[in-house]
């Protein structure tokens, strides 16, 4: 009888995390030079304003259906191969958006977008897990902070690309050969998923509407859309909240999403060591006070400055959750972590469509500082049921041979099949 272990070289398992880490950066290269650019691509499509909100829109409903074709997909294809062919596909609707031709074929080329681009966002954050499996620590912080800093380089070069005067649709050109490049070069390395050695399990169960639904997924689905809520209230709005309650100039208030995005970022790169450290319940829970503090600090001080510094907090505080949720979702599963994903995916993608109409609609009626002060609710909401995250902190059993150097004697990391 097999003794159910598996050895994996240590220089391969971080060969396969530059491999991983490679597909978050090119993703969110792609969407920081996609969003700097969405104020010309109306103008060139000649989309009204309603217009391109539907558009934007048939994206996000796009991501929705994948959820549901990853489960499918998840039964018959690894995540390795649709992450080869998703993120190859993928960039080339960036030049493709620019030429559409009106706002009925736009909005399909975006549903169309959404659909790869959610497959891809499933079987990456798999892709992350199983790292996480084989390495026996946390890593989908610092993947998420390897986004980050790409949507930092993607609207950096969609600002050098204005100045230089380029057209949208040879930026475009230009930006997708990069990410196809990057892409080749990840694809080579990346993983096969674990999947249950047992009789069983050769042949899987047929994947239905409701497989997956699981009383865990569930739990750390509604985190997850909490979090988002919370995440898309505070970056989206945090800039009208500078201007339109403090009284900050235009450039000022700009900063607000700045501020947000490069706090939530720096705190990824180290936000891996903090789950080692502390332990994911514990560290979700302190993050939500962290955010809490910032919202509070932001609201309750008439000062420009400390607001941008109360949204600064929240992104610090609000930088691990989703990475951590992430986990929890596929260490707690006992067989198809792409499935179970793709079923969290669509409770998290739903707070990401429904957090700012929430905020929006709570603003209009009760006031933006009032609307910010109610996000202690979902926060706290979180802190209660964060024990739901304990499955994460699988990851973070690391042998001492996890940070030797590549100089000591050949590890090896042992896993249980």
């Amino acid at each position: 009888m097999s003794s159910g272990l598996e050895i994996h070289p240590v220089k391969d398992v971080r060969r396969q995390r530059i491999a991983i880490s490679g597909i978050f950066l090119m993703v969110g290269i792609m969407l920081g030079s996609w969003f700097a650019r969405v104020p010309q691509l109306r103008i060139e499509l000649g989309l009204n304003f309603a217009e391109l909100g539907m558009v934007l829109l048939a994206q996000t409903v796009g991501v929705l259906l994948a959820m549901q074709l990853a489960g499918h997909l998840s039964n018959h294809l690894d995540s390795r191969a649709v992450i080869r062919v998703t993120s190859l596909v993928l960039p080339w609707f960036l030049p493709l958006m620019a030429v559409m031709p009106g706002a009925i074929t736009a909005g399909l080329g975006m549903l169309t977008w959404g659909v790869i681009a959610g497959l891809l966002d499933v079987s990456m954050n798999a892709q992350g897990v199983e790292v996480e499996r084989r390495a026996r620590r946390p890593v989908l912080n610092s993947l998420h902070a390897v986004w980050g800093i790409g949507a930092l380089l993607g609207s950096g070069g969609t600002v050098l690309a204005v100045r230089a005067e380029w057209s949208l649709s040879a930026h475009f050109w230009v930006v997708s050969v990069v990410l196809v490049v990057i892409a080749l070069f990840s694809g080579r390395w990346l993983l096969t998923e674990s999947r249950a050695s047992s009789p069983a399990a050769e042949k899987a169960p047929k994947v239905g509407f409701f497989s997956g639904w699981t009383r865990a997924v569930i739990v750390l689905g509604g985190l997850g859309a909490a979090v988002a809520l919370c995440e898309g209230a505070v970056s989206s709005w945090g800039g009208v909240f500078l201007s339109e309650q403090r009284g900050a100039a235009a450039n000022i208030a700009s900063l607000g999403y700045f501020a947000f995005i490069v706090a939530q970022t720096g705190t990824r790169l180290i936000g891996d060591r903090l789950h080692r450290r502390f332990g994911a319940v514990a560290l979700v829970r302190w993050s939500m006070v962290m955010t809490a503090a910032g919202v509070l600090l932001a609201v309750m001080v008439q000062s420009v400055w400390f607001g941008l510094a109360g949204l600064a907090m929240a992104g610090v505080g609000l930088a691990v959750a989703i990475p951590i949720i992430s986990s929890a979702v596929g260490h707690g599963t006992k067989s198809n972590t792409s499935l179970a994903i793709a079923r969290y995916s669509t409770l998290h993608n739903a707070g990401v469509l429904a957090g700012p109409a929430i905020f929006g609609w709570l603003a209009q009626t009760f006031g933006i500082s009032t609307a910010l002060t109610l996000l202690l609710v979902p926060l706290g909401a979180i802190c209660a049921f964060a024990a739901a995250t304990a499955p994460a902190s699988v990851a973070s059993r690391s042998s001492s041979t996890s940070d030797s150097s590549d100089s000591s004697p050949e590890p090896v990391v042992p896993r249980a099949a």
